[in-house]
């Protein structure tokens, strides 16, 4: 059998909020407590998508106390279920692995994002839970204006 991926993209829009986007569906949240069950999604895609919603809130947070000038934050998430795990509810250590691509637009250097994505990954209690029950990688990505860059 197939190793199954459920994968979310979520991205900033308006008031600090996050569009995200499953394979089956497309919503907007504040932060990842907000997530409500809906039958056309399905629960691995929702614990992922609080994942993804809970560290844009916390990244924002944790940008204006660093006074690190986020224009938005693009987060990508996607889970490696665990064909041997059999849950009735669904919860993060239902997946072998997730991987986490944050790709903030900013014009702060990669050092300040890196002490801000290392900060976020402190304050966050969801990533803090996942990361508990799973392994759990997060990659930076910044992107240069080739304009810019020497």
């Amino acid at each position: 059998m197939g190793k199954k991926v459920v994968k979310v993209l979520g991205f900033s829009v308006r008031e600090k909020q996050l569009a995200i986007k499953t394979a089956n569906l497309s919503f907007t949240v504040k932060d990842g407590k907000e997530l409500v069950r809906n039958a056309n999604v399905d629960s691995e895609e929702l614990l992922l998508a609080r994942l993804a919603g809970s560290i844009h809130a916390t990244g924002n947070l944790i940008g204006t106390t660093l006074n690190v000038d986020l224009k938005s934050i693009q987060i990508e998430v996607s889970g490696i279920l665990d064909d041997k795990i059999n849950v009735e509810v669904a919860q993060a250590g239902m997946f072998k692995q997730i991987d986490i691509i944050v790709k903030p637009t900013s014009n702060a250097s990669i050092i300040e994002l890196k002490e801000w994505i290392d900060a976020v990954k402190v304050a966050c209690p969801v990533f803090t839970n996942y990361k508990n029950q799973t392994s759990t990688i997060v990659t930076l990505i910044k992107e240069y204006d080739h304009v810019n860059v020497a």
